[in-house]
């Protein structure tokens, strides 16, 4: 078996200097002052064997004695109750969309993020006045397609002017229908 990381670990044992890699590693263990716990990980060999045998082999390198131990197959970090973990997987999405709101308020003050959504608007009015949907999509692609030209040496590569070129788009589309319903 080896040691493996684990997101509850706290830190990490350093393995002796007068050992070495084949003998011994570092361990990543959780520790509360009381108590350290890792976490290890079978091979496929001996999975087998455990499944086999119901037997797992524990070794302390102490010297004349143990000091108490104990294996485990199941985890001993309780999770949170759903209602908590909830709240905070929500809190987190909250956090994420209030700072994409700041990035595209800042964008809009930016007269490079403006053109980009000046021409999203613009592909997609062009080309929505025949069909809506594809006005959006040919503007998308035209927004990525300038992106992947940026990437090429010829500018600088953002993300944000393809978001901008985008919204752009979606915000033409629904005159793109009313036009394309009063024109055909």
């Amino acid at each position: 078996m080896r040691p493996i990381d684990f997101p509850e670990s706290t830190k990490t044992l350093s393995m002796p200097a007068e050992m070495t890699d084949a003998e011994c590693r570092s361990l990543p263990v959780w520790n509360d002052g009381k108590e350290c716990i890792s976490v290890w990980k079978a091979g496929w060999k001996e999975r087998f064997n455990i499944l086999l045998t119901g037997r797992v082999f524990l070794g302390v390198l102490s010297g004349k004695t143990q000091p108490p131990v104990w294996v485990g197959g199941v985890t001993p970090f309780q999770k949170a109750p759903l209602k908590a973990r909830s709240a905070d997987f929500w809190a987190k999405i909250w956090r994420a969309v209030k700072v994409a709101f700041k990035r595209l308020a800042g964008g809009f003050k930016q007269p490079d993020k403006r053109k980009h959504f000046v021409a999203g608007v613009s592909i997609s009015l062009v080309v929505g006045i025949f069909c809506p949907l594809l006005g959006v999509i040919v503007a998308m692609v035209a927004g990525a397609l300038e992106e992947w030209w940026d990437s090429k040496g010829h500018g600088t590569v953002e993300a944000l002017d393809f978001i901008f070129t985008s919204l752009g788009a979606l915000c033409a589309f629904p005159f793109s229908c009313i036009i394309h319903l009063h024109v055909f």
